[in-house]
């Protein structure tokens, strides 16, 4: 028997619907409906000097959804989840209902942590309830590897004339060096490279990476303005970032970890990094895969592919490139860099090189955590030896990355390694 339900709000317009839909149960079921407002305690004092009327405001909203079985409810919490459900064992409800994008919180990671974190603990039924006003269907199909085993000959056409149309934007054709030029006009090609790297997404930029380490094929001003690829990439979103680790986990992410930083370590063509700490309390470093990353780059490297067996019957590229040999670099590069298992594995057997060597850290890898899309690593505190303070603490570890056998050893440790600079 449903006798009370409660429903939580931050009164906004989406929130505002879950309310809405909870009277509507209570209605059906002639239950007593409890609408709850969590504020931050900040707000304590405002409120109080304002009359009360956030809770008036909040009592007339029930009476008139619910009439007499309308009853409101304020309470200041900086943690709205915890707030709901504290009240939900007081009060007795039977139901809990909230709004899966209302209540987002101020402090919240991610959207949808609320909701989440009330349905995990609440000691009574928990109903979400879509405030977005969309109605999404099943997800599309994924494209390229995942779905068929590659890309259609349709998606290669699709993509060469998107290609041609971005090139030709940047003035590709005007591009090429020219004896004589002065440095500023030479920047200015570099610069329009860059840009139609960057926005033909992220094999075309990691072409770029590559090319900006080779100065024996571009310009000093290509090579300089190409590097910038290497670490100037837009972040995921947060809700982008929480589909990829709720797609992976198959869990909420709360059920993994208790809080995940907002801000990116670093963002870059395959991946982003954020800093978290797992439920246990453990400090970790999140690698997470952009979500269309993969289709992307296969479908690329499909057509880059086609491109260099033709590319490989013209002398005109032979003499000039070994077009067929960077294709194929890139094309390997990218295929391991898409798995993140193989940096696992990189990580655990340079663990094992480097254990003779307390100055020298490798983290360790939650292997039941991490997937071909999410590594979760250990975050290993620390600073380059270059920022180091002086004293003996540098000079030992100078000394100690210095010698022979552990410079050996760490050659030995950086060939297992996959590259991950820009990634």
């Amino acid at each position: 028997m449903v006798q009370r339900i409660l429903v939580g709000t931050d009164r906004s317009d989406t929130a505002t619907r879950a309310v809405e839909w909870a009277a509507e149960m209570a209605g059906r079921y002639s239950a007593e409906l409890l609408v709850l407002q969590v504020l931050p305690p900040e707000h304590a004092i405002a409120s109080t000097h304002a009359g009360g009327n956030a809770t008036a405001e909040l009592t007339e909203l029930a009476k008139r959804l619910a009439g007499a079985r309308g009853r409101a409810r304020l309470e200041f919490d900086s943690q709205p989840a915890d707030a709901i459900v504290q009240v939900a064992e007081q009060e007795q409800a039977d139901i809990v209902v909230v709004g899966n994008v209302s209540m987002r919180g101020r402090t919240e990671f991610l959207l949808g942590s609320v909701p989440n974190r009330v349905s995990h603990t609440a000691p009574c039924t928990v109903v979400i309830v879509n405030t977005s006003g969309d109605d999404d269907g099943p997800a599309p199909p994924r494209s390229g590897s995942e779905s068929d085993g590659g890309p259609t000959e349709g998606q290669l056409l699709g993509r060469a004339a998107r290609i041609a149309t971005v090139l030709g934007k940047y003035g590709f054709g005007n591009m090429l060096a020219r004896d004589g030029e002065h440095a500023a006009a030479a920047g200015a090609r570099a610069e329009r490279l860059r840009a139609a790297l960057e926005d033909l997404g992220p094999t075309f930029a990691k072409l770029g990476q590559i090319l900006s380490t080779r100065p024996d094929l571009l310009p000093p001003e290509f090579v300089q303005e190409l590097a910038t690829l290497q670490d100037q990439v837009t972040p995921l979103t947060e809700s982008e970032v929480v589909a990829v680790m709720e797609r992976e986990l198959r869990v909420p992410w709360e059920d993994v970890f208790d809080s995940i930083e907002p801000q990116p370590m670093a963002a870059g063509t395959i991946a982003q990094v954020h800093r978290a700490v797992l439920v246990g309390g453990e400090r970790v470093v999140v690698k997470v895969q952009r979500p269309n990353a993969q289709d992307e780059i296969l479908r690329d490297l499909g057509l880059l592919e086609q491109f260099a067996a033709k590319a490989s019957q013209r002398p005109v590229f032979t003499e000039l490139i070994d077009l067929p040999a960077i294709i194929e670099h890139l094309s390997s590069s990218l295929r391991r860099e898409l798995d993140f298992r193989h940096e696992a594995s990189n990580l655990e057997r340079m663990r094992t090189v480097l254990e003779p060597y307390d100055r020298l850290e490798v983290p360790h890898v939650y292997r039941e955590l991490s997937t071909a899309r999410l590594l979760v690593m250990e975050e290993v505190q620390g600073i380059p030896v270059t920022q180091a303070p002086e004293g003996e603490a540098r000079r030992a570890a100078v000394a100690r990355c210095s010698r022979p056998t552990t410079s050996r050893c760490w050659r030995t440790a950086s060939s297992m390694l996959t590259p991950t600079r820009g990634t």
